[in-house]
């Protein structure tokens, strides 16, 4: 019953919210109020939520500067509190999770409702920041990947060949910002590629070997200790007739697992 409520409820909204996006097909026609009634809905959502967002986030100031970048941080913030509410040992017996969601709804908004624009602009430039880094270094990556099961001569033609591009575009920009950037990757590259690119090669070729003999390893432990456990069994059944027999099995069982310890070892 109260699904039923729910979507009633996001119904009538929908309902509120495109009749102006239909008044505008009337009155502009299909082929020239398409984006006239696009932006009429956005505008009718956004003012009003507007008001509401202002009242619970906007703080002691009441304007809507930085409104929709308080509205993420409070989203965020919320969600990452939720989280840990959930793991920490007083909360994990707790069955009514809505009760959590709403503490952590209510310590995001008085979080976030007196920051004023300068604390906003603040963690904003570091996720600016967090962005750059990242956006900045994706190119690299990816091109690594493209060229790495290159050979070793063509890699470093290839990092060459990333490295001029860099530079033509360090030449041609205007812009100092960008020249410092396109300078420092086409350096960064040809660094790459002349110091570290073979000793990363070798790295990722000894883990493979590794991961190689991991394997291998794993399937003669299994081995000795099948046979180990298939002697025991014939011992403790009375296979063996005489004490020699017997005597030669303990032994056999001896040195399979000195051999198991000598290979983990060895390892």
């Amino acid at each position: 019953m109260r699904m039923n409520y729910f979507f009633a409820l996001l119904a009538l909204l929908a309902v509120f919210a495109f009749v102006p996006f239909v008044s505008a097909q009337y009155e502009y026609g299909y082929g020239g109020g398409f984006w006239y009634g696009t932006e009429q809905v956005i505008d009718s959502i956004v003012q009003n939520i507007e008001p509401l967002l202002r009242a619970l986030l906007g703080g002691y100031d009441w304007t809507g500067y930085l409104l929709f970048e308080k509205t993420l941080l409070f989203i965020l913030i919320s969600i990452i509190i939720g989280l840990i509410l959930q793991k920490l040992p007083v909360f994990e017996s707790f069955k009514n999770k809505k009760i959590l969601r709403l503490v952590a709804a209510l310590i995001g908004i008085l979080g976030v409702r007196n920051l004023n624009y300068i604390w906003v602009g603040t963690i904003l430039v570091q996720y600016e920041v967090l962005f750059i880094a990242i956006a900045g270094i994706l190119p690299f990556m990816i091109y690594w990947f493209f060229v790495k099961e290159f050979d070793g001569l063509v890699r470093k033609v290839a990092w060459v060949f990333y490295a001029v591009i860099y530079f033509g575009l360090w030449v041609t920009t205007t812009l100092e910002t960008y020249s410092e950037v396109y300078l420092w990757g086409a350096v960064g590259s040809l660094i790459y590629a002349f110091v570290f690119d073979a000793w990363v090669s070798n790295w990722i070729e000894m883990n493979d070997l590794k991961k190689g003999n991991k394997a291998r390893l794993s399937d003669a432990v299994a081995n000795i200790s099948r046979e180990i456990e298939t002697i025991q069994e014939n011992i403790t059944q009375g296979h063996y007739r005489s004490q020699g027999n017997a005597r030669l099995a303990q032994e056999r069982i001896v040195f399979l697992e000195n051999r198991i310890r000598k290979l983990q070892k060895g390892f």
